[in-house]
């Protein structure tokens, strides 16, 4: 039974695979849109998005970093089906870069009161590209969405793809500064991040900035001055200015997750027992006595101890699952956390490149994202179940190794696992994390045909058939190019 209910899975979470050359004629064909509506486009963008970040990239990738034992059609052991590549694509491609090319233009060309539509373009630019190039290495970059001039747009590497992400978000800040103080666009209808708060959406782009800063400081330490300077920049420094897609919960609006598990197995997780904690992630915050695990698993022989199914496997009677809490119905789609610019800061500082206090900084990391899960303080996450003493965070808190005290070494992978458990539910930054940092030391599952963990995906079929600048797929278990050879 549970293998046809896979089978029906895969069915239901493909749409036709597109190729960057389709991508591209969504602005060359005569029958197409060649202008576009804010108020509707942005809303389909945010959605099409969120919902291949909580399917394609959230169930079927999370076991990938070992945050869950197992999940269906997983590319954990080294192969990338057909359907996870071209979905992937075509979304970043087509329904997401497509449609905010003609937002941006037409923004542009309506002059600086529609600035914050071109801004906030801008940055969807920046993120869907530095994602792509995160998970593919090479892709379309200086070429892509100009089907015009270039039929065949070429491969740029990741290193091109990522500085030119961080030159986007420049852009979309110089228009953002460039904004008048009256008439601009009313961005509230659709706007589903911030509501047209173009605070916000700046201090989202400093943030994503440093984000991508940091994947090429691990090559390039040149960044290093542009590192500091982002940082005396807005960040997102507060749990009430973290970047979420919300899901209002109800009927047809739920996150796709949660969709998945009730649509095809049980009410809920922890009706249906299908995913359960790996034993990586159960270690570290069991082993901890970590309060987060609360909120995040449930063990049903309640007894607390909370085993953990084996990697690769589904659970079974008695084993933990991921709670309720955290696969709800309204369980937003989570972009940027305070805690993730938090834990950069003391990264930073006990790599000498800024003067701070490492551990103080570490601390407010770890406070944050228990806060933020916990249903603790303003701007904690929106529908929680199950929620956190303020008390039994703090202690838990005081509890950790004051990283002050430890060898650099010792300190660097204190942090690293706090960052790991920061990247729960975050496919792509959790992803690189682990690649980034090697923090956890995470081994390939059973039965994989790779040495290592899955380090990128095929290009997509239809993209290699459509596009003769096409690379030749690498063995998935080659390493990208932000990992340090």
């Amino acid at each position: 039974m549970k293998k046809l209910l896979i089978y029906m899975l895969s069915a239901v979470l493909v749409i036709a695979p597109m190729s960057c050359e389709d991508a591209l004629d969504v602005n060359t064909d005569p029958l197409a849109a060649t202008t576009a509506d804010p108020s509707a486009v942005l809303p389909f963008v945010f959605v099409q998005y969120g919902a291949r970040k909580t399917t394609e990239l959230g169930t079927r990738t999370l076991d990938v970093t070992q945050f869950i034992s197992n999940t269906f059609n997983s590319p954990k052991r080294g192969n990338t089906s057909i359907f996870l590549t071209g979905n992937t694509w075509g979304m970043y491609y087509t329904l997401v870069l497509g449609n905010l090319l003609l937002l941006k233009n037409d923004a542009v060309e309506a002059g600086p009161t529609s600035n914050n539509i071109a801004a906030v373009a801008t940055i969807m630019q920046a993120l869907s590209f530095y994602e792509l190039a995160s998970i593919w290495d090479d892709v379309p970059f200086t070429q892509a969405l100009n089907g015009k001039d270039f039929e065949f747009p070429e491969f740029d590497s990741q290193e091109t793809v990522f500085k030119g992400s961080v030159a986007l978000l420049d852009e979309a800040m110089a228009l953002i500064d460039a904004m008048p103080e009256e008439g601009n666009f009313n961005l509230v209808t659709g706007d589903l991040i911030y509501g047209g708060d173009m605070d916000n959406w700046a201090r989202f782009a400093n943030s994503l900035k440093l984000r991508i800063l940091m994947l090429i400081r691990n090559r390039d330490t040149s960044v290093d001055g542009a590192i500091s300077a982002t940082l005396g920049q807005p960040l997102i420094e507060t749990n009430s200015q973290a970047a979420l897609f919300r899901y209002p919960g109800t009927p047809g609006q739920i996150n796709g997750w949660k969709d998945i598990i009730q649509s095809f197995f049980a009410p809920t997780n922890e009706l249906a027992e299908l995913f359960g904690p790996s034993p990586v992630f159960r270690d570290l915050l069991v082993n901890n006595n970590d309060p987060r695990v609360d909120v995040l698993f449930f063990d049903p022989t309640g007894t607390g101890v909370y085993t953990a199914p084996e990697y690769g496997s589904f659970p079974v009677a008695g084993e933990a699952l991921i709670n309720d809490n955290a696969l709800r119905a309204d369980m937003p789609n989570i972009w940027f956390l305070p805690s993730e610019v938090s834990f950069y800061r003391s990264e930073l500082a006990l790599l000498g490149v800024v003067a701070d206090d490492a551990n103080a900084r570490f601390e407010d990391g770890v406070r944050q994202h228990s806060m933020f899960w916990g249903g603790v303080g303003p701007g904690s996450i929106p529908g929680a179940e199950i929620r956190l003493d303020a008390d039994d965070i703090e202690a838990f808190i005081a509890s950790l190794p004051d990283l002050g005290g430890l060898s650099d070494a010792d300190a660097l992978n204190q942090l690293y696992e706090q960052m790991y458990v920061e990247a729960f539910m975050r496919s792509v930054y959790a992803w690189n994390h682990v690649r980034r940092t090697g923090v956890p030391d995470l081994q390939p599952p059973p039965g994989a045909s790779i040495s290592t963990i899955l380090k990128r995906f095929d290009y997509p079929p239809d993209e290699v058939g459509a596009n003769p600048n096409t690379p030749s797929n690498l063995t998935t278990d080659t390493p990208v190019w932000f990992e340090k050879p």
